[in-house]
């Protein structure tokens, strides 16, 4: 059988060899267990099957709204990266501002004059026709205001030493006040029925006496030379029960002790 078969192979390769086109290729199958080094590796295969998968490209994955930041690196940088625009403005050195000079100054009081005295102080006070009276607790003095001129709020000022002693006459009964008036009592009774000119200056009071807290300062008064500090008359300030402040201005003695002149100004 296997002969008739070869026999037959041969006539048709004859066959084949008479006609004008070429013979056909012909291909023959091998199957062997060992693997063909011309076949595609499976490994280069898959890549290039990958290779042929229509990915995005940078373009269309970075493209997104231009309102979002978008990072330039995903690696940690070595060195800190440039700060944003808006911190940069912040940690500029700012410009020094313009400064305005200021106006001129008092020329400052020397160390060695004395500073002011400020205190509050016990005091009583009494108003009368044309003046004032005040007892000032911590010294015993009394002060009595003489309106003197056209103007009420400015006038001479007397000093007095309170003499009035517990038990002593406090008014005289033979004296009758107007009607509305008060005849002064106590220390500021005694120096006005003493005294006929404080009497007649002062007239009758018009208020009662009554005691108060009064906001006492004193201004002393000098010049410095040569670093040298020489005294000279100062000034008291009293506010009164209606609120009214009164600087007594010293000069000479009036009275028992230092008097001088006196100015009220205006409740505020």
């Amino acid at each position: 059988m296997r002969k008739y078969a070869i026999i037959l192979a041969i006539l048709v390769l004859a066959l084949a060899a008479c006609e004008d086109e070429p013979p056909p290729t012909q291909v023959y199958i091998v199957l062997s267990p060992t693997p063909d080094d011309s076949a595609p590796d499976a490994t280069e295969a898959v890549t290039e099957a990958v290779d042929q998968v229509d990915t995005p490209t940078v373009e269309q994955v970075t493209d997104i709204p231009a309102t979002v930041e978008q990072p330039t690196d995903t690696l940690v940088p070595s060195e800190p990266p440039d700060q944003p625009t808006a911190t940069r403005r912040a940690t500029r050195t700012p410009r020094p501002p313009t400064r305005t000079p200021l106006p001129a100054s008092p020329t400052p009081i020397p160390d060695i004059f004395p500073t002011n005295t400020v205190a509050e102080v016990q005091i009583a006070e009494q108003v009368f026709e044309n003046g004032r009276m005040f007892w000032i607790r911590h010294s015993r003095q009394i002060w009595v205001m003489l309106a003197t001129g056209d103007d009420p709020s400015s006038g001479d000022w007397f000093c007095y030493n309170d003499t009035f002693e517990e038990g002593e006459m406090e008014i005289d009964p033979d004296l009758i006040p107007p009607e509305g008036l008060f005849q002064p009592r106590r220390g500021f009774g005694k120096l006005w029925r003493e005294h006929p000119d404080i009497k007649d200056g002062l007239g009758w009071a018009i208020t009662p006496e009554f005691e108060l807290t009064s906001n006492y300062t004193y201004l002393p008064g000098g010049y410095v030379q040569n670093n040298q500090y020489f005294p000279g008359p100062g000034e008291h300030r009293l506010t009164t029960l209606y609120n009214e402040t009164i600087s007594f201005f010293e000069g000479e003695i009036r009275g028992d002790c230092q008097g001088g002149t006196w100015r009220m100004a205006p409740s505020q």
